[in-house]
C-alpha cells in the first residue's frame, strides 16, 4: 500500500485536503464523468510545480475517496530529495508499459502530456496547452481499453507570475536543461502560490476504440482530448 492510501478518508487526510481546497477555493464539476471503480486515464494541464495535482489529489480524496497514479517524469528520480515523497503520493516513472498495466488493473491514472513544457510555462503562454505532437497518453489509452478522461484545471496558471526561465540550475539539479527554472512571483512576491480560485472541470470521456498501432486512430484520439482541453481553456 502506498503511504498515502493510508490517508485517504481519514480524518486527518479530509483535513490536509480540505486546507488545499479552501486555499484555492477548488471547485470541480463533472465528477460523474471519472468511474467511482475501474480504471480511466485522466488527463490534464498541468500548473506551475504540479500544484494542480496537489490539488486535484485533494478534492479526489475528498469527494471519491480514490488517489489516483500520477505519472512523472523519469528525470524527476534524480534528485536526492525527490524520490519519497513522490513515491508516497503514488507517483511512477511514466513509462507506457508500466501506465497500461495500472490502467488495466483499474485504477485511476493521471497524466500529463505536455510534462515538464507545461509546467513550465511562462506567463505569457498561460492558459494555452504546451503539448507539441505528443500522442503516448492516447495509444496507453487505447492499448489498456479504458476511456480518457479530460480534466481542466481553469485558473492555475494565475498562482504565479512566471518571469522567465533561469539558464542553468534546472540542468545541474536534473541533468536537462529542459528543467531550467522558472523564475516566479507568488504572493506577495514570494514563491507561496497566490490564493487564486482553481476550477476543475471534468470533461466528457474520450472514445478510445481503434488500433493503437494505426496513426490515424492514435492522432482521432489525441485531437479530441486537446481539443476538448484547449476550448475550456481557452474560455478562462
Amino acid at each position: 500500500m502506498r503511504g498515502i492510501d493510508k490517508w485517504v478518508g481519514t480524518p486527518a487526510g479530509l483535513r490536509v485536503a480540505n486546507a488545499i481546497i479552501d486555499y484555492f477555493s477548488a471547485t470541480i464539476a463533472g465528477l460523474e464523468h471519472v468511474p467511482r471503480e475501474g480504471g480511466a486515464l485522466l488527463v490534464g494541464n498541468h500548473g506551475l510545480f504540479g500544484l494542480d495535482a496537489f490539488i486535484l489529489g485533494a478534492l479526489l480524496s475528498r469527494d471519491l475517496r480514490r488517489m489516483p497514479t500520477w505519472l512523472a517524469e523519469r528525470h524527476l528520480w534524480r534528485n536526492p530529495i525527490l524520490p519519497r515523497a513522490l513515491d508516497y503520493v503514488g507517483a511512477i516513472v511514466g513509462e507506457p508499459e508500466a501506465a497500461r498495466r495500472h490502467l488495466a488493473s483499474g485504477e485511476l491514472v493521471v497524466v500529463y502530456p505536455g510534462g515538464i513544457y507545461d509546467s513550465f510555462k511562462t506567463s505569457r503562454q498561460r492558459h494555452r496547452l504546451q503539448w507539441g505532437a505528443r500522442a503516448g497518453f492516447a495509444r496507453v489509452a487505447m492499448r489498456a481499453g479504458v476511456p480518457i478522461v479530460p480534466v481542466a484545471a481553469c485558473g492555475i496558471d494565475d498562482a504565479y507570475r512566471v518571469l522567465a526561465r533561469e539558464p542553468g540550475l534546472g540542468k545541474l539539479l536534473f541533468g536537462d536543461a529542459r528543467y531550467n527554472l522558472p523564475i516566479p512571483l507568488g504572493r506577495r512576491g514570494t514563491l507561496i502560490p497566490k490564493r487564486v480560485p482553481v476550477a476543475f472541470r471534468v470533461l466528457s470521456p474520450i472514445d478510445t476504440r481503434g488500433d493503437a498501432h494505426s496513426t490515424g486512430d492514435v492522432e482521432r484520439v489525441r485531437a479530441a482530448t486537446h481539443d476538448a482541453l484547449s476550448h475550456v481553456l481557452a474560455d478562462h
